[in-house]
Order: C-alpha cells, then structure tokens, then sequence
C-alpha cells in the first residue's frame, strides 16, 4: 500500500508541475504567486500522505484530521494567491 502512495504522490508532482506551467503560460506569474502555489502544493502533498498514511495504519481519526487541517489550509492558501496575485495578471485573451 505503501508503495502505491508513493507512485501516487510522484504522479502528483508531475501533475502539479504541469499544472503550474499551464497556468504560466496563460498569466503573468510574480514570485510572490509562484511561492503561494508551491506553499498550496506542498500543503497538498502532505495533506495525501498523511492521510493516507493514517488510514493504512487503521487511525481514521488522524486522516480526517489530516484532511481537515492540511487540506482546507492548502486550499485557502492557494484561493488567496489565486485571487490577490494570478488572476489579476492575465497575459492577453485567451
């Protein structure tokens, strides 16, 4: 099980990566953006593999908490950099 959630968590990463240079090919990104997407990612990623971890070794209490905390940070942190640094610098119309 263990295993997978690596292979899983590698894929991630290939996805967030391609993910990122999506989103800057289509704004204009500061370095401010580009640290609150990463802080998001890495937010994200440990999020899962706590989780999970959590899970395979029987505590659901801990990998819903884990859920909770890292997640909705993760997903808070990269609403605001979303709002306040990337969407306001979109490069033409695409």
């Amino acid at each position: 099980m263990m295993a997978l959630m690596w292979y899983l968590l590698g894929m991630l990463t290939v996805a967030a990566f391609v993910g990122y240079r999506k989103i800057a090919s289509v704004y204009r990104l500061s370095l401010v953006a580009t640290l609150g997407i990463l802080a998001s990612a890495i937010g994200m990623w440990f999020c899962i593999a706590w989780s999970w971890a959590s899970f395979v070794e029987r505590e659901p209490q801990s990998g819903a908490m884990g859920l909770i905390m890292f997640g909705l940070i993760s997903i808070a942190i990269f609403a605001v950099t979303w709002r306040t640094q990337i969407a306001p610098n979109k490069i033409g119309n695409r």
